[in-house]
């Protein structure tokens, strides 16, 4: 099956299999490839697939359709690593499959033997911070040109932050700049053994499938952080008896290590067919600096899981400490109104019981409130989406707060017309609204709190925009920064630094903003800005 994968803008790292027949390329539901790329037109481009055939067209997008950096007129055909620009989000076309995902350890051959693919080493390089493409007067403007491809290739690998995606992606460009036939990169454990991390094989070459490995070649590479060149197997003599040498027709092979600052973590070899070419000596050095600096790359991004993974474990154990007091707190006072129901309910005093429910009924809700906090926080997730109008949201949320208002006596003043319906999660923009208005009902006195929930439309900015303002003290200058940090509470025992930040999380999963702008001594306005995406039919434009 044919496939596209987003290799930058909102949607990073999302592959989308393409289906036979359009394939709608766009911001809207109804499209088939869906972006969350504002700069993207509802329906922007189109993919049809009939066969193996994929052709691309734009279908009349504000900014156009780029494939390969040109603004495409008619339809064109695509073929694998041809690049699409949407917008701002870039996608590479991926074809179909030549290539299963690999499997650690499967799909590749190592010959312990050395009676089938051991081929005379023809050259040598040297795998350092020296192994890098140096201009001679053979290369000439070659060597020159692989230098520049070099650079493209350093700054690109070293922005991923994934190791699948980074291995894939050096592999590919290895193809573009080598024209194998076949190739591979392989890991090498502490054990020794090793594992492929990635494999592939160009459409329409000869052979099938990845050859078996030359365990003395690799040996060689690894034992003497070398990149090699291997050529004519064929005719060395040491393959009188290997007759898949002949069956598999390798003439020239080049396999060189990825080296870490101090170890060799694996190889990468790529090799073409006899009815093709020869790799020469500016080609092995060019793809033992590739492997290089992919080893470098690969450290990093070793060193940045095991760093995120660090922070993970802190991140967990100071929330297990943080919540276990703040619900140890919640039960104390459960606990005790707990007490005081149970003894009027043995002392036949009903009147007593009643008045303490109250207690146990607000230690409830907040055990409550903090676990629905903790699951809208601690989970990526996409919004649910059908028309919503946000005045009726702000509503519900206003009833919900309306009788902790008035057992504090605290006003709430709103001003709630109906607005136009946008694409939105009803639940989670009620969850989000909830937190700010009882985020403000916290900052106000008894008797005296005022709180104004308001919406409107601002059509000149094609936005919703709703606000929760509230006379309260205000935050102070130095603090107003960190309000959004999970677990930051100024409360005291009253908060537990998850409200607001539960808040921001919703409303930037909508693609919206959240404000916040404060006086000490002059309560705090939260705005809400909401942009408008109507839905509309991907094929007619028409609004639905």
């Amino acid at each position: 099956m044919a496939s596209i994968r987003v290799i930058q803008g909102p949607d990073k790292g999302r592959i989308f299999d393409l289906r036979e027949g359009d394939n709608i390329v766009g911001r809207e539901n109804g499209a088939t490839i869906v972006l969350n790329d504002q700069t993207a037109s509802r329906a922007h481009a189109c993919i049809n697939v009939d066969n193996r055939l994929s052709l691309l067209s734009d279908v009349g997008s504000a900014n156009g359709t780029f494939l390969n950096g040109v603004k495409i007129t008619h339809s064109t055909g695509l073929k694998r690593g041809d690049q699409v620009r949407c917008g701002s989000t870039l996608l590479v076309y991926q074809g179909d499959s030549a290539t299963p995902s690999p499997v650690p350890g499967a799909g590749v051959d190592i010959d312990e033997e050395g009676m089938l693919v051991d081929s005379a080493i023809v050259a040598t390089v040297p795998s350092s911070e020296d192994s890098v493409i140096i201009p001679t007067p053979e290369a000439g403007v070659k060597a020159i040109d692989n230098l520049r491809s070099l650079y493209k290739l350093i700054a690109d690998i070293s922005t991923f932050l994934n190791m699948n995606d980074l291995v894939e992606y050096a592999l590919e460009r290895v193809f573009e700049l080598l024209e194998a036939d076949r190739g591979f990169i392989m890991f090498i454990d502490e054990q020794g053994k090793m594992s492929v991390m990635a494999s592939k094989d160009r459409e329409g070459s000869s052979g099938d499938g990845i050859p078996p490995v030359s365990h003395t070649i690799v040996d060689e590479v690894v034992s003497g952080r070398v990149g090699v060149l291997s050529s004519n197997a064929m005719s060395d003599k040491r393959f009188a008896a290997g007759k898949s040498v002949h069956d598999f027709g390798i003439r020239s092979a080049i396999c060189v290590p990825l080296m870490g600052r101090d170890r060799v973590l694996g190889v990468i070899q790529v090799d073409c067919s006899v009815t093709e070419k020869s790799y020469s000596t500016e080609q092995l050095r060019l793809l033992t600096a590739i492997g290089y600096q992919t080893g470098l790359a690969i450290e990093n991004v070793q060193l940045y899981q095991a760093a995120v993974q660090s922070e993970r474990l802190a991140a967990v154990g100071e929330t297990v400490a943080f919540l276990s007091h703040h619900i140890k707190n919640i039960l104390h006072a459960l606990g005790a109104g707990i007490d005081i129901v149970e003894i009027g309910l043995n002392a036949d005093d009903i009147t007593k019981a009643r008045d303490a429910w109250p207690i146990v009924q607000r230690g409830l809700d907040r055990i409550n409130a903090l676990i629905l906090n903790m699951l809208a926080f601690s989970k990526d997730r996409e919004p649910l989406l059908e028309n919503v109008n946000v005045g009726a949201v702000l509503r519900d949320c206003v009833e919900l707060a309306s009788p902790g208002a008035d057992e504090r006596n605290i006003a709430l003043i709103t001003e709630l017309p109906d607005v136009m319906e946008i694409p939105a999660d009803a639940t989670g923009l009620n969850h989000a609204f909830l937190n700010l208005i009882t985020n403000a009902m916290d900052a106000v006195e008894d008797e005296r709190g005022a709180i104004t929930v308001s919406v409107r439309l601002d059509t000149m900015n094609r936005r919703i925009i709703a606000r929760v303002a509230d006379n309260g003290s205000g935050i102070e200058p130095d603090k107003i920064d960190d309000i959004f940090t999970p677990f930051f509470s100024s409360k005291g025992q009253k908060g537990t630094g998850l409200g607001l930040a539960v808040a921001k999380k919703i409303v930037e999963e909508h693609h919206g903003q959240i404000l916040v702008s404060s006086e000490p001594t002059g309560g705090t306005i939260f705005t809400v800005n909401l942009p408008i995406q109507r839905k509309t039919d991907t094929l007619t434009g028409q609004s639905v």
